[in-house]
């Protein structure tokens, strides 16, 4: 079967959301699949229970599912949803594994033990997207944050990380350092002493972001006001999330599986996509009846203070290409280069 280039794939699905089709003649565009939920730290503004089994997925199992989301037209993978993917053994040959059906290859990992054999291994997988949690960038914030990890050490498994990417003088993967900051803390940038620990390195992104609350369940976390206007969430026309022991739970911020929607032992991922709870779902989900979904009545993803659905029309052709034209008029005006970057530089930013 042809696939459609990313692009426009990602078009297709635009299309289908801004219609509220709710049964979709393509797969997910972006699926989570859990190598494990077992994790090495107890951080503050997880919300992760204890509830679910812990395990590893089985090779098999994983091959089944890269296979089958190939087919059905998924284009990026990432390997991470409730634990720590450095934690399962055989996660460079999933990546790889992955990155040979031509798909791009995500994890995100709090670096603990991110080591220099295991950087290389990642590296040399063809690994897209490596997104590092480091919340903090002082000791005493970071400590705070990752009950359980150690502020210099994981600081160096980061650098040790960028220099052997360096020494391969390889783009990938980008790399994306998140940082989270609780509202009450006074600081909500990163410090230019901390960006400086950095010069010279291949580090592609610095982004500090505020906590959210996951669906509701950690209510003890400050956050800012909802938005005003309500939009059906885009997660259920783009992404699956698969836990590690092949069952469907309900999005990527079901850390507890409260919703399952199937299991890939089973099932295929386009009867689970198709099938009746999924569709239920999005059909009340666009009929704004959120309340009777557990799984989205206290989620502040369905608000927003701006249009998303406008958002979502300015990136379908041929608006997406008045954007361009927009931004290169402006870049010009102003004296500022597009896309320029030099190698090793940093791209600080705070959603």
């Amino acid at each position: 079967m042809r696939r459609l280039s990313k692009k426009w794939a990602n078009y297709r699905r635009r299309y289908h959301y801004l219609l509220n089709h709710e049964r979709l003649p393509m797969g997910p565009l972006y699926m989570n699949v859990e190598p494990t939920n077992a994790c090495n730290l107890k951080c503050r503004t997880c919300s992760i229970d204890g509830s679910r089994k812990k395990g590893m997925m089985e090779m098999g199992l994983f091959h089944d599912i890269i296979d089958q989301a190939y087919a059905c037209g998924t284009y990026e993978v990432a390997l991470f949803l409730g634990g720590e993917p450095l934690l399962h053994k055989d996660l460079p040959d999933m990546v790889a594994y992955v990155a040979s059906k031509g798909m791009e290859a995500r994890i995100y990992t709090n670096a603990c033990m991110l080591t220099e054999e295991r950087s290389r291994a990642l590296i040399d997988s063809g690994l897209n997207f490596l997104g590092i949690s480091f919340d903090g960038d002082r000791k005493e914030d970071y400590e705070s944050m990752r009950i359980g990890a150690n502020y210099e050490e994981v600081l160096d498994n980061v650098m040790t990380f960028l220099r052997v990417k360096k020494e391969k003088g390889t783009a990938k993967p980008y790399v994306s350092l998140l940082m989270l900051k609780m509202l009450e803390n006074p600081d909500q940038q990163i410090s230019p002493e901390f960006e400086q620990k950095f010069a010279g390195l291949p580090i592609d992104e610095l982004t500090v972001r505020n906590p959210h609350d996951w669906r509701g369940e950690k209510g003890d976390i400050e956050l800012v006001g909802r938005g005003q206007h309500y939009f059906p969430c885009q997660v259920f026309w783009s992404a699956m999330s698969v836990a590690w022991d092949g069952r469907v739970v309900g999005c990527s911020a079901d850390l507890n599986g409260t919703t399952i929607f199937g299991d890939l032992h089973d099932q295929t991922i386009m009867e689970i996509w198709n099938g009746e709870e999924m569709v239920r779902h999005r059909r009340l989900l666009k009929q704004k009846h959120y309340r009777e979904l557990p799984l989205c009545a206290e989620c502040r993803a369905l608000w927003s203070d701006g249009s998303p659905r406008a958002s979502v029309i300015s990136q379908l052709p041929p608006f997406e290409q008045l954007m361009r034209v927009r931004e290169r008029l402006r870049s010009r005006r102003d004296g500022k280069a597009l896309d320029g970057k030099d190698a090793g530089a940093i791209r600080t930013r705070k959603r």
